[in-house]
């Protein structure tokens, strides 16, 4: 009984160490990979020619920049004002004030709407060859 125990705390011992051992190698990986992935970005902002933006904001103080920033948004806040709301319409529905539909409304309506070409369809039809043979029956008389 005694020897199984000492052989249990040893397997115990040596799962412990290969998990230290796991862990410690998943660490390195990700510092590794992380290091890695920051020399890339350093590479790549300095490899990369700048932005406009960027030489603009080198050239004018941050003070000017701020101002301006300020400004547009005066701006364009009174422009909005002058501009009346609009509403978007697509056939006959206003988008974003519907309600998400179901599966089965839709199926519903895609069916009534169907149905309704057709019975318009079949009324126009019927009017059509009515007023043919009518046509007909005036002209044989």
């Amino acid at each position: 009984m005694e020897e199984k125990i000492l052989e249990l705390r040893e397997r115990g011992e040596v799962a412990v160490d290969r998990s230290r051992r796991a862990l410690i190698a998943g660490a390195v990986i990700a510092g590794t990979a992380i290091a890695a992935l920051a020399v890339g970005v350093v590479v790549w902002r300095l490899t990369r020619p700048p932005s406009n933006r960027e030489r603009v904001e080198r050239l004018v103080p941050r003070k000017w920049l701020i101002r301006l920033g300020q400004l547009r948004e005066s701006w364009e806040l009174g422009i909005r004002r002058q501009v009346p709301p609009i509403r978007l319409f697509v056939g006959d529905r206003q988008l974003g004030e519907e309600p998400p539909s179901t599966q089965w409304h839709r199926i519903g309506m895609r069916f009534a709407q169907t149905a309704g070409g057709t019975v318009g369809a079949a009324a126009v039809s019927h009017i059509l060859a009515r007023l043919q043979a009518r046509g007909q029956d005036d002209g044989s008389t």
